[in-house]
């Protein structure tokens, strides 16, 4: 039997973590498993309407989740998309659901026709137990995933990174490209962070990052650069992530990195020529490892 809390809980954010820290809650006092609902991508992508791309990846979320306790469904809206209310609630009743946490804007089933008076409506006769919450906030703001995406575009990464309640991570494996980087004495790995979900790029320019290679201990301090490489001639230029790790030398085709997002340096800039490229990037260079030794105390990478 189970508490349910329903949602794309896109970023896993302070707001998502107060329902779901009150789902794990009422679970315990009811003596039931907690169980998540997770939808791949929100209405926005069905509906063909402005859609920037998802702060974290679902199985990014679905982890999360999970390392709190939680047993995860990832589902596809589509799957829901044309079932009514009336049945959204028999299916989860027919799941096993005696209990269901829930935002005071919660809508289901077609054309959002379920909301929190018809659950409170049908709750007594289904034997439900319904915990609506109040949205969260924080200095009278009201913590919402539009709102960190709003603040990623606008390069404000430690405030998108505080209303996550931790650092924002990009992922993704690491293709060959054209070897710009290696050229300019800059080796980058190239992230395609796209592999396999939509996901939003930050404002194009210069991050100050901490990686992880997938299957290896420790963590790498690095560069990582968002945009379109302005300053190299390039046919069909679309939005690429590389990372420039500092003192690290070894070939990292084919490996998986996550990098967690901590500080925007700087915003895109077109050079008049690669020789001001590099002599920027040295800038960039210098500029994160002050950071490092100021605000961590340790610049060396650990692997």
């Amino acid at each position: 039997m189970y508490a349910i809390t329903i949602g794309v809980f896109d970023g896993v954010h302070k707001g998502h973590q107060y329902i779901l820290n009150n789902t794990l809650e009422l679970a315990q006092s009811l003596n039931l498993e907690p169980l998540v609902l997770m939808f791949r991508y929100p209405a926005e992508k069905i509906l063909g309407t402005t859609f920037d791309g998802l702060i974290l990846p679902s199985w990014r979320r679905k982890e999360i989740c999970e390392n709190l306790g939680f047993e995860v469904i990832v589902k596809d809206m589509e799957e829901v998309w044309d079932v009514s209310h009336e049945e959204y609630i028999n299916n989860l009743i027919d799941m096993g659901v005696k209990a269901i946490v829930c935002g005071e804007d919660f809508t289901f089933g077609k054309d959002a026709l379920g909301d929190v008076n018809y659950l409170q409506s049908v709750s007594i006769s289904n034997g439900l137990k319904i915990k609506i919450l109040k949205d969260f906030k924080e200095d009278s703001t009201r913590i919402s995933s539009s709102l960190i995406k709003k603040e990623l575009k606008n390069g404000n990464i430690k405030v998108a990174n505080e209303m996550l309640n931790r650092p924002w991570t990009l992922e993704g494996p690491v293709y060959e490209d054209k070897h710009v980087g290696f050229k300019l004495g800059f080796p980058t790995a190239n992230i395609n962070i796209l592999y396999k979900e939509q996901i939003i790029f930050p404002k194009f320019g210069v991050y100050l990052v901490r990686g992880k290679i997938q299957g290896r201990k420790g963590s790498l301090w690095g560069l990582m650069n968002v945009g379109i490489r302005p300053t190299i001639h390039e046919p069909n230029k679309e939005p690429k992530v590389e990372v420039y790790f500092l003192d690290f030398f070894g070939n990292l085709y084919n490996e998986y990195i996550i990098l967690e997002v901590l500080d925007f340096l700087r915003e895109e800039k077109k050079f008049e020529d690669k020789n001001q490229l590099v002599e920027a990037m040295a800038r960039d260079e210098d500029k994160a490892r002050e950071i490092i030794v100021k605000r961590y105390g340790n610049i060396k990478s650990i692997l």
